[in-house]
C-alpha cells in the first residue's frame, strides 16, 4: 500500500510539471503573435507615411518636410520668405507712394496741434516760474516792515468774543479769533496720518521745491506730498515775537493796494500761514503744468510710433489698397477731405 501510494504522488507531480510548461509555451507564444502583429503594423504604417510624405516648399529643395511643418529645415523657411519680400515688397512701396494715406496726413495734423500745446503749456510754466520768484521777492520784502501798534490794537478790537464756529475737521466749537489757527492743525494732524508715496524720486530739470520726497527705509517709498504743505516730514518754523505779518492787502479781492499787514505775526489771525498757502498755490500750478507737458510727450510718441509702424516691412506686407480706377489718387468723398 505505501509503494502504492508514493507512485500516485509522483504521478501528480508529473501532471503539475507538464501543466506549467503547456501553460509556459502558451504565453511565449502569444508573445511572438503580438510582437508580428506590432511588425506587421509600423511596416504598414511607414508605408503610408512614405506614400504620404510632402515636399519642401524652400526653393529649389527636393526634401521631404518634417512633420507639422511645410519645410525640411528653418533655412528653407527663411529663404522662401526672403524671396517674397523681394518680389511683393518694391511693388507694395510704389503702392504706397503713388496713393496718399489719409491716416498720415491726420497723424501729420495731431502732431502740428500736439506741438502747438506743448508750446503753450511752456509758455504756461515759465509764467508760473517767474510768479514763483516774484512771490518769493514779496515775501522777503514783507519780512522787512515794521509793525504798527495802532494796527494791532484794531486787529483785537474788532474781533467779536460771543460768536463760536464749528471745525470742519474734528467738530468742536472753537472762536473765530483762532478759528484759521485750529482748523489748520487740525487738518495737518489728521493729513499726516495718510502718506503718499512713489518708489521713485521726483527729478525735473529746472526745477525747484516741488515734492517732498523724503525717503522712507520702511516702505522703501518717496513722499509725493508738496514740500510746503506736508504735515509729516515739515514743520512751521517758530516765529519770533517781533516778526510782522507781511501779508500783501488788496483792494476790490485781487487789486493789490501795495502796503502791507503790519500787525505782529503771532498775533494776525486774518492771514495766518499766508505765506505757505500762496506758494502752495503756486507750487500746484507748476506741478500741473508739468503733468501736462509729460501727457503731450506720450501722446507725440504714440503718434510718432504709429507713422513709423504704418510703412514698415510688415505692414506693407500685410496691407494693401486696392485702387481700381488709376486716375483717381484720392479715394475720399467731398465730404472727407
Amino acid at each position: 500500500m505505501r509503494k502504492r501510494a508514493v507512485k500516485v504522488k509522483h504521478v501528480k507531480r508529473r501532471d503539475k510539471k507538464s501543466d506549467k510548461k503547456k501553460e509556459e509555451k502558451y504565453k511565449r507564444h502569444k508573445q511572438k503573435q503580438k510582437h508580428k502583429e506590432k511588425s506587421k503594423h509600423v511596416d504598414r504604417v511607414e508605408g503610408k507615411d512614405s506614400s504620404s510624405l510632402q515636399q519642401c516648399l524652400g526653393p529649389g529643395c527636393v526634401q521631404a518636410a518634417r512633420s507639422n511643418s511645410k519645410y525640411c529645415s528653418e533655412d528653407c523657411g527663411m529663404k522662401l520668405a526672403a524671396n517674397r519680400i523681394y518680389e511683393i515688397l518694391p511693388q507694395r512701396i510704389q503702392q504706397w507712394q503713388q496713393s496718399p494715406c489719409i491716416a498720415e496726413e491726420h497723424g501729420k495734423k495731431l502732431l502740428e496741434k500736439i506741438r502747438r500745446e506743448q508750446q503753450q503749456a511752456r509758455m504756461r510754466l515759465q509764467e508760473m516760474e517767474r510768479r514763483f520768484h516774484e512771490l518769493e521777492a514779496a515775501i522777503m520784502k514783507a519780512k522787512q516792515q515794521t509793525i504798527k501798534e495802532d494796527e494791532e490794537m484794531s486787529e483785537g478790537e474788532s474781533d467779536d468774543t460771543d460768536l463760536q464756529i464749528f471745525c470742519v475737521s474734528c467738530g468742536h466749537p472753537i472762536n473765530p479769533k483762532v478759528a484759521l489757527r485750529h482748523m489748520e492743525r487740525c487738518y495737518a494732524k489728521y493729513e499726516s496720518q495718510t502718506s503718499f508715496g512713489s518708489m521713485y524720486p521726483t527729478r525735473i530739470e529746472g526745477a525747484t521745491r516741488l515734492f517732498c520726497d523724503v525717503y522712507n527705509p520702511q516702505s522703501k517709498t518717496y513722499c509725493k506730498r508738496l514740500q510746503v504743505l506736508c504735515p509729516e516730514h515739515s514743520r512751521d518754523p517758530k516765529v519770533p515775537a517781533d516778526e510782522v505779518c507781511g501779508c500783501p492787502l488788496v483792494k476790490d479781492v485781487f487789486e493789490l493796494t501795495g502796503e502791507f499787514c503790519r500787525v505782529p505775526k503771532r498775533k494776525c489771525n486774518r492771514h495766518y500761514c499766508w505765506e505757505k498757502l500762496r506758494r502752495a498755490e503756486v507750487d500746484l500750478e507748476r506741478v500741473r503744468v508739468w503733468y501736462k507737458l509729460d501727457e503731450l510727450f506720450e501722446q507725440e510718441r504714440n503718434v510718432r510710433m504709429a507713422m513709423t509702424n504704418r510703412a514698415g516691412l510688415l505692414a506693407l506686407m500685410l496691407h494693401q489698397t486696392i485702387q481700381h480706377d488709376p486716375v483717381t489718387t484720392d479715394l475720399r468723398t467731398n465730404v472727407d477731405r
